[in-house]
């Protein structure tokens, strides 16, 4: 008997089902799921006319069903159209997505945190069919995870890796304190920090930065041509982290190498009102951090957002010369990886007299340790540095009234019956959120559809002046808006309603974000 078949018979015979798959060619399908996507064991089913196969792979089996295009679209629809058409849970997911991006098949979605686990991922065939594949709870590496957690302490658990990152990421201090040297005017710089293959939102968020503001573009692992079109197109000062950093460890390197005030802003933030710049620049002696969006972190003390900030150097050094600090990175009891934000993204674990310099701030849970503000599973980026501020007798100060909403709020405004959404926007100022990571998160349909058409509106924009690898992203995202039902010639209306109707900003300040009308 046939392997596939074998896996197949097991499988049924220990109680799993098989999932059926529709697919439009039966060879070219058998070629994709055998040669690219991991199933290596194949058997053709039907005879001398096969009209389906089996496919065995990662553990699991899946029928490959021939059917014309009506017949595929028929049961889609009789099935709901449903996210996915075959979900596999798998003890190694990373070596499954090493395999599958070996063969070249596309990750769609993840490796990210699903309604079925913490780390799933989701590829689709020609023929529209979604594949999840899913970690086990039960698989070795959690398990190993689990253990290790139980029984090692958290700074002991991670201080090999902090001191392996930390190795890793001196060069690049080095190299930013040296470009920072040289920069032609150090007053009041506000910097712009991004990944590769986020050229559409930099220049999109930039152009509404005047010439007057000292903005600064820090780049992490970009490719020559990307460095190059900045240079070429923007016109800005750009430093590029060989090293691919996350926000955490360039937020780090910030700390490190300015010595007079600072500003940040995100690239999917749109300051649309120039007077936003020079009011966040005018801080006090006695203020931390000036922003745009802040949510309190306990009675009477706010703190900030880091999607447009700006920062008092003196009381940066001041805390840190005093011993009364903390990194502007995450901070976690565990010491977790945060993979969903970045690869290198990770929480530093606080030491007893931080822990002990939050509980002048925060309350306590029932260990004893700090609360991380609005019920967050860490202390996000920038979150723990201004609790320290707090605690010194400094404060953030909120420069427009938006208001950043946590899950402990969301929690609120259900139980009382309201619909809010996590940010504030207005006129002056609109925050994406979440654009250099949605594409790893399983978000609900219709939130993925407004990333969809925000991020196809703002690429239509500018993709003839971009290096060519975004006409292929924008390709990409075409397809992605079909396959969630959106029109891609309907994406820009679509995402302009959603401003308007949805998030009450003026008509005016959706078309200076989206361009012009198609």
């Amino acid at each position: 008997m046939n392997r596939a078949r074998k896996a197949a018979k097991l499988a049924l015979g220990g109680g799993e089902g098989v999932p059926c798959l529709w697919v439009g060619d039966l060879d070219r399908a058998v070629s994709f799921y055998r040669d690219r996507a991991g199933f290596r064991e194949t058997e053709l089913l039907g005879g001398q006319r096969p009209h389906a196969a089996l496919a065995s792979g990662h553990g699991a089996t899946v029928l490959l069903r021939a059917a014309g295009d009506e017949e595929r679209e028929s049961r889609r629809r009789r099935s709901g159209n449903s996210d996915w058409d075959a979900l596999f849970f798998v003890g190694d997911l990373d070596r499954v997505a090493r395999e599958l991006r070996d063969g070249g098949v596309r990750i769609e979605v993840g490796i990210g945190v699903s309604a079925v686990a913490y780390r799933t991922l989701e590829i689709r065939d020609e023929w529209g069919n979604a594949l999840a594949f899913a970690e086990a709870a039960g698989g070795w590496r959690p398990a190993t995870r689990e253990l290790a957690e139980r029984v090692i302490p958290a700074r002991l658990r991670t201080s090999l890796r902090d001191r392996k990152f930390a190795r890793q990421e001196r060069p690049e201090h080095a190299r930013f304190a040296r470009f920072h040297a040289e920069l032609p005017d150090r007053r009041d710089p506000v910097y712009m920090f991004f990944t590769k293959g986020l050229l559409h939102w930099v220049a999109a968020s930039a152009k509404h930065i005047p010439p007057e503001v000292n903005l600064v573009f820090f780049g992490s692992g970009l490719p020559a041509e990307e460095q190059r079109w900045l240079s070429e197109h923007l016109g800005r000062p750009v430093f590029n982290s060989q090293l691919e950093i996350d926000d955490n460890t360039a937020w780090e390197i910030l700390f490190a190498a300015n010595t007079t005030n600072f500003g940040y802003v995100d690239i999917d933030c749109f300051v649309l009102d120039p007077r936003v710049f020079a009011d966040l620049a005018a801080i006090g002696d006695d203020v931390a951090v000036n922003a745009a969006w802040t949510y309190p972190a306990a009675p009477g003390v706010p703190v900030a957002c880091t999607h447009l900030v700006f920062l008092n150097a003196g009381i940066i050094a001041k805390l840190r010369d005093s011993g009364r600090y903390l990194s502007p990175a995450n901070y976690a009891w565990d010491g977790g990886m945060v993979p969903l934000l970045h690869h290198r993204t990770y929480c530093r674990v606080p030491t007893p007299e931080q822990r002990r310099l939050l509980l002048e701030v925060l309350p306590a849970d029932e260990r004893g340790l700090p609360k991380a503000p609005g019920e967050a599973p860490f202390f996000d980026t920038l979150i723990g540095y201004q609790i320290a501020a707090a605690a010194a007798g400094y404060r953030t100060r909120a420069v427009r009234p938006l208001a950043h909403r946590t899950q402990a709020m969301f929690a609120e405004a259900a139980a009382a019956g309201k619909h809010v959404w996590q940010q504030d926007l207005s006129d002056e100022l609109v925050h994406i959120g979440g654009i250099s990571y949605y594409g790893r998160y399983f978000h609900a349909a219709e939130f993925r559809k407004l990333y969809l058409a925000a991020e196809y509106s703002v690429l239509r924009a500018s993709v003839d002046r971009l290096p060519p690898g975004y006409r292929e992203r924008r390709s990409t995202i075409e397809r992605q808006l079909r396959e969630a039902g959106l029109d891609p010639l309907l994406a820009r209306e679509f995402i302009r309603e959603h401003l308007v109707a949805d998030r009450g900003i003026g008509a005016e300040a959706a078309d200076r974000i989206l361009g012009g009308p198609e």
